[in-house]
């Protein structure tokens, strides 16, 4: 694929990520970056505020900032570590768990509608092998060559 392709595929997967984050309605006292730490933290429970601002790409204060507010809200635990009582582990509440499967939940409707109403069958085989594709390129490690 030439670099010109490459640039266009990128933009089309950029303006789907957006279109999907815009179907995120905000929770009340909860902002995007509140519900994206929360998010990690259910995908990977026993992750650290360290682990969440590396997977983030996010400001240590950020998160911090994030943690409090989740905390406050009943949506996130830190739990000290049996192994190392100076590490501090996050855990999601059923409340937190609930609150990100409930907006994984309106995106997938969102997506799952519009597929229906623009794409064909054959469409759709082509975006399920597309999306093994991309699987694959998201596994891709330049240091493994």
């Amino acid at each position: 694929m030439d670099d010109q392709n490459v640039r266009r595929f990128r933009k089309q997967i950029k303006m789907l990520r957006r279109r999907l984050g815009r179907e995120l309605l905000p929770a009340e006292g909860l902002t995007r970056t509140g519900l994206q730490v929360l998010a990690v933290i259910c995908r990977a429970e026993g992750l650290t505020p360290h682990d969440v601002g590396n997977e983030l790409r996010m400001a240590s204060s950020n998160v911090a900032a994030a943690l409090r507010t989740l905390e406050s809200r009943g949506l996130v635990r830190r739990v000290r570590s049996l192994q190392d009582r100076r590490r501090v582990n996050l855990v999601a509440t059923e409340a937190g768990s609930d609150l990100v499967a409930g907006f994984r939940n309106e995106r997938d409707t969102w997506l799952g509608r519009a597929i229906a109403a623009k794409l064909s069958e054959e469409e759709c085989a082509v975006l399920l092998l597309a999306g093994a594709l991309m699987e694959r390129l998201a596994g891709f490690d330049s240091t493994e060559d």
